[in-house]
């Protein structure tokens, strides 16, 4: 949006500008704010009142324009460019409300497939339950299978490319089970843990294959120290009514056997339909079409940029941490989460029309169920989740 100026509102603009700039400065013979027009030019110059004057000047300018010609911004618009100076032409950048098509999205029909967990899966989660009751005790021998040897170690590669950095591992008394399941720091460690005695060192090479699934060890050779600390010895229960009631509030074994089932059913069914509804939705975004104001993408990378510092302070980092340690610029950040935020973008205004368009709604009542829902699994902190909730927002 282009506009000219009339005169008359430069020069009102800046003898305002100019007063409140005087009202600071001290001018022999005049009272704070009363000295003549001329005289603060002559103090300040005429460039520095008209800047002054341009602040509030282009929004009083903008927002009348906007009126003028009736136009409606979608959100905050920014002044561009001043076009000249003689007259008084300023270009303003409005963001307008986005088109949105979304096409035939009545046809979408994504397959959806119901899970099923099958006995495999039940039995490896008891088996995980089952080796958390394990027994584990220090013991004076030789380490075996099955046991859990405390150990320093530390790893290197042999043959690191040009400005990489040779190490892979140095970790005091960290605990590694003795068994084939064991994949740190390489699958197939088990084997180089067993006839281990305290105090005990072993040295060792090896080559990662070609299908690692870390790209930058893929048949990279390295060579490794363990020196063992304590052999423990780990007695894992068998199953039986008893150890069930141990574990939780079951009645026997049948009974944690037949809850765990209905678990992990659960969980299936809601794993499978947040990817089903996020299938539908990149369906939705794939058949529609959409033109937005790019300042909506600038303001969901600044939002994203905001809760990237968010997660990084509760790591003990800042962002500056961060970039120091990717070896990226601010600016360089920005157009890496640019794609993420156009997609935010465009799935919350296409969702937005979509509601619109079917006309679906929530009333009150279900919003207030829902707070009261989400709030009863905080026990002691659920007046503060419910002043979080009930606010605008929150709803």
């Amino acid at each position: 949006m282009t506009v000219e100026v009339p005169v008359e509102d430069i020069e009102r603009a800046m003898r305002d500008a100019a007063k409140r700039m005087s009202k600071n400065t001290s001018f022999p013979g005049f009272r704070p704010g009363k000295a003549p027009y001329d005289i603060i030019v002559n103090r300040f110059g005429e460039d520095a009142i008209f800047d002054e004057a341009l602040d509030e000047l282009g929004q009083d300018v903008y927002r009348q324009s906007l009126e003028d010609q009736e136009i409606e911004p979608y959100a905050i618009g920014s002044l561009e460019e001043i076009e000249s100076r003689d007259p008084l032409v300023l270009r303003y950048s409005v963001p307008l409300t986005p088109t949105i098509d979304l096409g035939k999205f009545r046809s979408i029909r994504v397959d959806y497939k119901e899970p099923k967990i099958e006995d495999d899966a039940v039995n490896d989660y008891l088996e995980m339950v089952r080796e958390r009751q394990a027994l584990i005790e220090p013991v004076e021998r030789a380490s075996e299978v099955s046991d859990v040897v405390v150990v320093d170690l530390s790893g290197q590669l042999l043959e690191p490319d040009d400005e990489e950095d040779d190490s892979l591992v140095n970790e005091k008394g960290i605990p590694l089970l003795v068994e084939e399941k064991t994949d740190y720091p390489f699958p197939g460690i088990h084997e180089h843990l067993v006839d281990l005695s305290a105090g005990d060192e072993r040295e060792l090479e090896h080559t990662f294959p070609k299908d690692y699934p870390s790209e930058s060890l893929q048949n990279k050779k390295a060579s490794f120290k363990i020196t063992v600390q304590e052999v423990k010895s780990r007695l894992v229960p068998e199953w039986s009514d008893d150890l069930a009631r141990t574990v939780g509030e079951f009645e026997d074994l049948l009974d944690l056997r037949e809850k765990t089932r209905e678990m992990l059913d659960t969980r299936a069914e809601q794993e499978t339909k947040a990817e089903y509804s996020q299938k539908v939705i990149e369906a939705l975004v794939e058949g529609s079409k959409i033109v937005f104001p790019p300042v909506l993408l600038d303001n969901e990378t600044v939002d994203m940029l905001r809760d990237m510092e968010q997660r990084l302070s509760q790591e003990g980092l800042t962002l500056e941490n961060y970039l120091t340690i990717e070896g990226k610029t601010l600016d360089e950040l920005r157009e890496d989460l640019k794609p993420q935020a156009e997609n935010r973008v465009k799935t919350g205004l296409i969702l937005g029309q979509l509601v619109e368009e079917t006309g679906i709604s929530v009333e009150d009542d279900d919003i207030d169920l829902e707070i009261d829902r989400m709030s009863e699994s905080w026990a002691d902190q659920r007046e503060q989740v419910l002043q979080l909730l009930n606010t605008s927002s929150g709803r």
